[in-house]
């Protein structure tokens, strides 16, 4: 699966400028909603991980889990409120997630 964000796309980081970035809630980063903020890879990998969240769980109140509990906590890291703890890179994030999901609970 591929996905990719055409409104917003930018080679790199970069400082929010406005208010906030276009988009739906329930996808947004923390950093997205702060003008001066730094937008970055851990801004993408928080959206990733909201949409890992989103497809895994059976209803919109997000509590009809159907993954795992090691899933969920690699999701949990990658949506984390703080950039600093989120993964550094979608390759990390992918790593762990391989990991996660090969684990039987």
């Amino acid at each position: 699966m591929a996905l990719c964000d055409l409104d917003e796309y930018r080679p790199g980081p970069f400082i929010l400028e406005a208010d906030r970035l276009p988009g739906s809630r329930r996808f947004m980063a923390p950093e997205e909603f702060t003008r001066g903020s730094t937008v970055d890879i851990r801004t993408t990998v928080f959206v990733l991980g909201r949409a890992l969240r989103l497809l895994l769980d059976a209803g919109d109140d997000e509590q009809e889990w159907r993954g795992s509990p090691p899933q969920l906590e690699i999701i949990e890291r990658a949506t984390a409120s703080d950039p600093a703890y989120r993964f550094a890179s979608v390759e990390a994030l992918v790593q762990a997630w391989r990991g996660a999901s090969s684990v039987r609970s």
